[in-house]
């Protein structure tokens, strides 16, 4: 072989080693695997221990209504009297009585009963929900307190 086709043959012989692998080290087997029959499917693979169960909607605890105290924070739910409703909010001196703020904006549980959980300090809380603009008093509040206007609030304790 003269140095002018090995200089020529080199280059070649570098990709052909390179496009079918050879030469390249991983950090799998050094030896192949054994064969497996084409025509049998693979067992389907039980779940480990390790794996977290997915939650079980019918396990999940019916909360009262009202507002309800967990380790997530205060949950309130709220069925109103009338269907169709569109938006409601919770509103109170835990967010300067903001009837419109999106942070405190329910959602429908799709039974019709709106919730939502707000994480609040140790205190005396006062609300209301604000369903497509009307004030509505909680009527399973815990307790309740003047609302200047003259109706009422709801009023609750996070100890």
């Amino acid at each position: 072989m003269t140095s002018r086709s090995f200089r020529l043959f080199t280059p070649l012989f570098a990709i052909a080693v390179a496009a079918c692998g050879g030469g390249a080290t991983s950090a799998g087997p050094t030896t192949p695997a054994p064969p497996t029959a084409a025509a049998e499917p693979a067992p389907a693979a039980a779940p480990t221990p390790t794996e977290p169960a997915a939650p079980a909607t019918a396990a999940k605890r019916p909360m009262a209504p009202g507002p309800n105290q967990t380790a997530d924070g205060v949950v309130f739910n709220f069925k109103p009297e009338s269907t169709g409703k569109k938006k409601i909010f919770l509103a109170g001196n835990f967010n300067d009585w903001n009837p419109s703020n999106a942070q405190y904006l329910m959602t429908d549980d799709g039974t019709g009963t709106w919730t939502i959980t707000v994480k609040l300090p140790p205190g005396t809380y006062q609300y209301k929900f604000v369903a497509d603009g009307q004030w509505i008093k909680d009527p399973y509040s815990p307790g309740d307190a003047p609302d200047g206007f003259g109706g009422r609030n709801g009023k609750f304790d996070v100890k």
